[in-house]
């Protein structure tokens, strides 16, 4: 069987493109995507490429030249993009590039559209082997799959099952030109050392060995599909619905699991359902992120097994884990914390009659008229000031015989410690006479079921989900 029709089976197999979409293949200009552009151009099938300009190279902007001569020769269309690839802290260098890479890719394509890129079997050999020296997990060890979900799109790898030799032969065949990377030269990057250095001796002494190590590859995907099915099936049996949903939204609630559910796994079962239940609550750019080892034996020890009373915070990846009343929450921070620390320290004078908005919140104040019940009318006409708890403050609620701390009350009403020092309080001649959106006092409530007023969040148009 021919390489080109070899690919054509690869690529119908992995992706059927829908009417009035394309597949877009990753450019580099390198021999491998250039084989990938060919063959695609070759069958004649709907083709845009998209060339990343990461700017960490001198010869960069020949690249780009050299990569939009070869499309306006194949007469296919192609986007540059350029990202800013610098790494951030903790990250290596061929991380942030990949990011930075894989980000542009995920942005520039529409609905429909199949992201097509050149990594073949050396790359997969080479991949399991850098997870190996890494300690990776099964989901490390399982290296590349030919077919992903990329955000909204598919991600697919037609040229998994090509050796490199076969790529050049075919390129050679074909009389193709592309570039060299230099810093593909460079063995102080660990990829670049195994592919010089480690895999030559390999070969030597087992000269199948790439072929070898793609199906341990395979091997451990399969694995990985049956861990992933067990941990779907505990994950079931530990999700929550959680019981408070502020209106302030300081944080965003993404996922909640019972600590006390996850206590009944074995140790093994614990690990993978927690690894399952993070990558597929968040999602971060190009891909979905996997948590490291070091991060779930953190969560484990200090919040699934922490003491009843602590209040551990664990941050990862721009979330958060917290525990609250035997729950292990994964939260998105919704508000800058400067912010609302600059809300809450002031007091607001306010005239119920008009709305009053709290922008760092994303809120604004409301009175609305409540049947046989309420405040009492009077008050919307008197100056009353909007507050935020500080501690120590005592509150009778309507529906209650007794006055109670406020903390008490909170923590009665199930609402999470993250969520307590943003909720309003509604203050007349220094009495506490209403929590915005939760309770009023009995003091200051409607008399003899007549009708009265309650305080309301909403929140801003424009900060709408």
């Amino acid at each position: 069987m021919s390489f080109l029709t070899r690919f054509q089976s690869s690529l119908e197999s992995l992706y059927a493109l829908p009417e009035n979409a394309y597949y877009v293949v990753a450019y580099s200009g390198g021999i491998d995507s250039h084989v990938l552009l060919h063959c695609c151009k070759k069958l004649n099938v709907p083709l845009r490429a998209v060339h990343v300009h990461h700017g960490l190279q001198n010869v960069a902007d020949y690249w780009v030249k050299h990569c939009q001569n070869i499309c306006e020769s194949l007469n296919i269309p192609l986007d540059v993009l350029y990202v800013d690839a610098k790494k951030m802290r903790g990250q290596s260098p061929e991380e942030a590039a990949r990011k930075a890479r894989y980000d542009a890719l995920q942005k520039n394509l529409v609905e429909g559209e199949c992201l097509v890129t050149a990594q073949h079997l050396n790359d997969q050999a080479e991949t399991l082997l850098l997870q190996l020296f890494r300690t990776a997990s099964t989901a490390g060890l399982s290296a590349m799959p030919e077919r992903r979900q990329f955000g909204n799109h598919i991600h697919v790898r037609p040229l998994l099952s090509f050796s490199r030799e076969e790529i050049e032969n075919f390129a050679e065949e074909n009389s193709l030109h592309w570039i060299e990377d230099p810093s593909n030269q460079d063995i102080s990057f660990d990829r670049n050392y195994i592919r010089t250095n480690l895999v030559p001796l390999l070969e030597y002494r087992w000269p199948e060995i790439i072929t070898q190590l793609s199906t341990v590859a395979s091997l451990q995907a399969r694995n990985l599909q049956v861990l992933e099915d067990m941990a779907a099936i505990d994950l079931a049996n530990s999700i929550k619905i959680p019981v408070f949903q502020s209106k302030v939204k300081a944080y965003d609630v993404v996922s909640v699991i019972s600590i006390v559910s996850l206590k009944l796994l074995s140790s093994p079962r614990l690990f993978n359902v927690l690894r399952f239940w993070i990558i597929n609550s968040i999602e971060a750019g190009y891909a979905k992120t996997s948590p490291t080892r070091n991060l779930l034996e953190e969560i484990v020890k200090t919040v699934v097994y922490a003491q009843h009373d602590a209040s551990p915070v664990i941050i990862f990846s721009g979330f958060e884990f917290r525990k609250y009343q035997n729950d292990l929450y994964l939260l998105k921070p919704n508000l800058l914390k400067s912010d609302i620390e600059t809300v809450i320290k002031n007091e607001v004078d306010w005239l119920a009659t008009s709305p009053l908005i709290f922008p760092e919140l994303n809120i604004k104040l409301i009175a609305v008229n409540k049947a046989a019940g309420g405040l009492q009318k009077n008050l919307l006409k008197e100056n009353l000031k909007i507050s935020f708890r500080e501690g120590g403050e005592i509150f009778h609620p309507v529906e209650r015989q007794h006055s109670r701390s406020l903390k008490k009350l909170i923590q009665e009403a199930g609402i999470p410690p993250w969520e307590r020092d943003t909720l309003p309080l509604l203050f007349y001649k220094d009495e506490l006479i209403a929590v915005a959106g939760l309770w009023v006092s009995r003091k200051f409530a409607a008399r003899d079921s007549q009708d009265g007023w309650v305080v309301e969040i909403e929140r801003l148009e424009s900060s709408e989900d």
